[in-house]
C-alpha cells in the first residue's frame, strides 16, 4: 500500500540503504503519515438494572446499559466513545446476534485480555438496542445515548453463589472487552476536553458480573446516584485507570451545573433526590462549591 511518495513499505526500504536502519526509518515515517491506527483493548464499565426478565432452571436474564456517550480517562489519555460510534457498534453486535459473558473478571494477559477459550463463556449478551435516551435505572432520570442488552447467564456453568449475588444486588456491575482503532483528533464533548476518539468499536466479550472492576460504576457515571449507597474507598479510587476520580473532573462539571440550578442543594440532587427548579439566590460558588466537595468526599471516605 502507498504512503508518501513510496509505492509502499518494501519500496521505502530499498531506497533508503543508506540509512543506518532502512525498515526502523520507514516505519517512523509510515506512523507519521499514516497515525497510530493500531487496534486497541478497552474496557468500560456499566451497570445491571434491578430486574429479572427470566429465572427459571436454565438461565438468568437480566438488561443493562453495557456502554454510553461519554468521556473517560485511560492510561494513554482522554478518549471519547461517541454516539455516532456506538450505534455502528450496536448495529453490528444486532446483525451477529450475541456476545459471549464472562463472569467475575476480564480474561487475562495470556490472552491478550480478548475472549479465546471456550471454558470462559459463562452466557451471552443478546437483543441488543441503540438508545438515545438512556434513564438511570434507580432515578428514572435522563442520562445519554448508548447501548443496551439483555445479559443471559447459563446455570449450568454459573455458580449458584454467584447467581444469588446478582439477584441481591452485591453484584451489579459490568464491564465490556472490547478493541478501537485510536484517531488522534483532539476535541470537546459537553465541556469536556479530549485527547483522541475510539472508532471501530467491537465488542469481544462482557464481564458480568464483576466485583466493583477496573472503574466503580458510579464513578464512571452510570450509577453515580448510587455512589454513597455502594461506597467508594481510597484504594479503588486510586486503582482506577480508566475513569476520573470523584472529586474532580466528572463529578466537578455535573456538580457546577447542578449548583447553578439548585444552588445549596447540590448534594440532595447528587444524592438522588429530585428538587424544584429554581433560580438560586447570588451567593460564593467558590465557597458553597468547596463546602459541597468537602461534605462529599466526608461521605465517601466513610464508606
Amino acid at each position: 500500500m502507498p504512503f508518501g511518495e513510496y509505492e509502499n513499505f518494501e519500496d521505502c526500504v530499498a531506497k533508503n540503504q543508506d540509512k543506518d536502519d532502512p525498515e526502523a526509518y520507514c516505519a517512523t515515517i509510515k506512523r507519521q503519515i499514516e497515525g497510530d491506527k493500531q487496534r486497541r483493548i478497552g474496557f468500560d464499565i456499566a451497570t445491571l438494572d434491578d430486574k429479572i426478565v427470566v429465572d427459571d432452571d436454565n438461565y438468568l436474564v437480566m438488561p443493562a446499559v453495557i456502554a454510553s456517550e461519554i468521556v473517560q480517562r485511560y492510561d494513554n489519555g482522554w478518549a471519547y466513545k461517541s454516539a455516532s460510534e456506538l450505534e455502528k457498534t450496536a448495529q453490528t453486535a444486532i446483525d451477529i446476534g450475541s456476545v459471549p459473558v464472562k463472569i467475575l473478571e476480564h480474561p487475562g494477559a495470556e490472552t491478550n485480555y480478548l475472549l479465546l477459550k471456550q471454558s470462559d463463556v459463562y452466557g451471552r449478551a443478546e437483543n441488543f438496542s441503540y438508545v438515545k435516551n438512556l434513564t438511570e435505572p434507580k432515578t428514572g432520570r435522563p442520562m445519554r445515548r448508548g447501548i443496551r442488552a439483555d445479559i443471559r447467564w447459563f446455570k449450568n456453568r454459573v455458580p449458584e453463589k454467584v447467581l444469588a449475588e446478582i439477584r441481591s444486588g452485591v453484584l451489579r456491575d459490568v464491564s465490556i472487552g472490547f478493541t478501537f482503532d485510536t484517531d488522534k483528533t483532539p476535541g470537546e464533548w459537553n465541556g469536556v476536553k479530549y485527547d483522541y476518539l475510539q472508532r471501530n468499536i467491537f465488542l469481544n466479550h462482557i464481564a458480568a458480573p464483576i466485583p466493583k472492576g477496573r472503574c466503580p460504576g458510579p464513578i464512571c457515571g452510570i450509577g453515580f446516584d448510587a455512589a454513597l449507597k455502594y461506597g467508594l474507598d481510597a484504594e479503588t479510587l486510586q486503582k482506577c485507570p480508566v475513569c476520573r476520580k470523584i472529586v474532580t473532573i466528572g463529578v466537578e462539571l455535573a456538580s457546577k451545573r447542578l449548583y447553578t440550578r439548585y444552588g445549596k442543594d447540590v448534594l440532595h440532587v447528587l444524592d438522588g433526590y429530585v428538587l424544584p427548579t429554581s433560580k438560586p439566590e447570588k451567593t460564593s460558588l467558590d465557597a458553597d462549591f468547596k463546602k459541597a466537595f468537602t461534605t462529599l468526599e466526608s461521605q465517601l471516605q466513610k464508606k
